[in-house]
């Protein structure tokens, strides 16, 4: 199973202007280390710095992917795949969403949950 989380605001809190003062949320970090080494496929998405490139994935790239890798390994992060160049949006209504809950533990029931039936 491939499950996608968001950085910011999810893996960790929302910050204005520098990412480096961005704080790890550490139990969601240990979630989706749980989910990783349970065989889960990790893919990390962010719209980071897509306002500072305008929208160009390319410049995304080049401004922040070496940063956001660096911090992603600072806090101990596994994943598979990191994903920069997310359009921003103030919403996302998505059939494959699953509403984000500061309870971990409701996330993960949720996942075994839904892993559980596609195996059966």
């Amino acid at each position: 199973m491939k499950i996608c989380f968001d950085i910011d605001g999810v893996l960790c809190g929302q910050v204005e202007h520098d990412y480096q003062d961005a704080q790890p949320n550490r139990e969601m970090i240990a979630l989706v280390n749980r989910l990783y080494d349970r065989g889960y496929r990790i893919v990390l998405h962010t719209s980071r710095f897509m306002g500072r490139a305008n929208g160009d994935r390319d410049e995304v790239e080049r401004i922040g992917r070496d940063f956001t890798e660096r911090q992603l390994a600072g806090w101990g992060v596994r994943y598979h795949e990191l994903v920069m160049g997310k359009p921003r949006y103030d919403f996302v209504i998505d059939d494959r969403s699953v509403f984000y809950d500061a309870d971990c533990s409701r996330i993960e029931a949720f996942l075994e949950e839904r892993a559980a039936a596609s195996a059966r």
